[in-house]
């Protein structure tokens, strides 16, 4: 019944009676977490304790505050019986402590307290077996709507990208430029036809231009995907705000361009360098505050309907703080 409301709630408007928390986050990489020990993960300000339940593999998570005398739950102990015992004076956690809802998905962990759909967004091809699959995760020092007006931008890889290794922008403007809207209100895609630089004509056989589709799906989770031919680029980002002007990556890489082990290396070791380009410009974001927020769009270049749209989605984001996080809580235990 809830996905019932929320899909009509969205169509009418995307923030109207919803909470940032009833979206999936992505909290981690499966691969890199070692879940025979909690794993502390913080949510803006929302700090959280996630453990697996040995006796039947499920996975948990409550507030990373004992709610006896305060103390940090990362450093509880897994007990045989599958609860969090906490160092201080030996008070368990149990199912019944449980603090929103966990779920393993396409090689990443994600949370939401009363999530509204049962899924989280998915990558195109991931499930492909022809597709080969590599994660990374990166710290930006900027807010999440900085990353999320990046992963749309479609003028910034002429400039922060354009470096003679590793940089595939190019000072040629993208052609066939257009904007996706649609009825729930929550996502914005964007094509365009961009042509290569030598270092990208060189790996995709001297082909000239590529075909692009970048996708945005509120609050926190982008895509995009080059073409040539048959052969696809993809990759994922996941957004977690950490602080409001620090933000956690997740990307999934997601091609069918090479299948040995060297190949894939290269695949990663280029969407790292894209990724410290990236980098170097968020270092260069002003932190978000309220003259920022009055500064912002006063000029809009030609073409930046996505971004526009991007704003829209925004206009009521908060971002997770200590009062937020409160209200949860005491919604959770009224």
């Amino acid at each position: 019944m809830k996905y019932i409301l929320y899909t009509f709630l969205s169509i009418i408007n995307i923030n109207y009676g919803l909470n940032l928390f009833n979206y999936w986050h992505c909290i981690g990489i499966v691969e890199k977490i070692d879940l025979s020990k909690p794993y502390p993960i913080n949510i803006g300000e929302l700090p959280l304790v996630i453990w697996k339940n040995g006796k039947n593999n499920k996975l948990l998570s409550t507030v990373n505050i004992c709610k006896h005398m305060g103390s940090k739950l990362s450093n509880a102990k897994i007990t045989e019986d599958g609860c969090l015992k906490c160092q201080y004076h030996g008070l368990e956690f149990s199912e019944n402590d449980k603090f929103g809802e966990i779920i393993e998905y396409e090689g990443k962990l994600f949370w939401s307290f009363e999530p509204i759909k049962s899924r989280p967004e998915g990558l195109p091809h991931y499930n492909n077996n022809n597709y080969e699959k590599t994660y990374l995760e990166i710290d930006m020092e900027c807010s999440l709507t900085d990353s999320a007006y990046n992963t749309m931008d479609l003028r910034h890889p002429e400039y922060v990208h354009s470096q003679l290794v590793g940089g595939f922008g190019s000072a040629i403007p993208p052609e066939n430029i257009k904007c996706y809207k649609y009825k729930s209100n929550d996502r914005v895609g964007l094509s365009f036809d961009y042509s290569s630089n030598r270092i990208v004509k060189i790996i995709n056989d001297n082909i000239v231009k590529t075909r692009n589709f970048h996708m945005y799906v509120y609050p926190s989770f982008s895509w995009s995907k080059v073409s040539i031919e048959k052969k696809n680029l993809i990759i994922g980002v996941n957004l977690l705000p950490l602080e409001k002007n620090k933000t956690r990556w997740y990307i999934t890489v997601c091609h069918n361009y090479y299948k040995s082990e060297l190949g894939k290396n290269f695949m990663k070791m280029l969407t790292l360098t894209i990724l410290n380009q990236d980098f170097v410009q968020m270092q260069n974001q002003y932190t978000d505050n309220d003259l920022k927020d009055a500064i912002l769009f006063k000029h809009i270049f030609n073409d930046e309907e996505p971004i526009i749209e991007l704003r829209k989605m925004f206009k009521n984001y908060k971002y997770p703080d200590i009062k937020e996080s409160l209200d949860l809580f005491l919604k959770r235990n009224k």
